[in-house]
């Protein structure tokens, strides 16, 4: 499923939770990414929801139970249910996402991914996103990822913008900087 068709989904979601506020938003978008997260580990769970041999019934009594073991919110279990009845669980990860960044928006934040080759220390790696935030003009959350052949600094990817300040593309730069001409 495209961005365009999971939006919708999730669009419908957040406009129903957005009166109740920001708590509300948060607990569906962990209940959400939750379940996208089961069905993308459990891919026979997910095979069950869409074989037409498993009766609606049995379909339903295990959604239910899902939303019993992840103690879903009433919004959450009926999109759960309007994706299984028109065979769309397979793209809930895709809804989650999509919800996750409503969520976001409304919260002014945004979220990117920070590599580094060791982890930074806490200090550190908020006082980078308090200065990224000032740049982008959102709060700023960053998931760590280590990458060793960075060898030190940093590259930190928002959206589509990059900030990289490794040594390995401080080095390439001087490089090319210092090579000489041959015109």
């Amino acid at each position: 499923m495209s961005t365009r068709v999971a939006r919708p989904y999730a669009a419908a979601l957040f406009q129903v939770l957005a009166k109740q506020g920001l708590a509300a938003l948060n607990e569906a978008r962990e209940q959400l990414e939750a379940v996208a997260s089961l069905l993308a580990e459990d891919r026979r769970l997910l095979k069950v929801f869409e074989v037409p041999s498993v009766t609606p019934t049995v379909k339903r009594a295990i959604l239910q139970e899902m939303g019993a073991r992840f103690g879903l919110r009433r919004e959450v279990h009926r999109l759960l249910a309007a994706l299984m009845q028109h065979y769309r669980l397979r793209w809930l990860g895709e809804v989650a996402a999509a919800f996750r960044d409503m969520v976001d928006t409304h919260e002014g934040k945004v979220r990117g991914v920070l590599q580094t080759p060791v982890a930074p220390p806490p200090g550190q790696r908020h006082a980078l996103e308090a200065a990224l935030a000032e740049a982008v003009g959102a709060r700023v959350e960053l998931a760590l990822e280590e990458r060793p052949e960075l060898l030190a600094g940093f590259v930190v990817r928002i959206g589509s913008r990059v900030f990289d300040g490794s040594l390995r593309t401080q080095l390439a730069k001087f490089a090319q900087r210092s090579a000489p001409s041959l015109g």
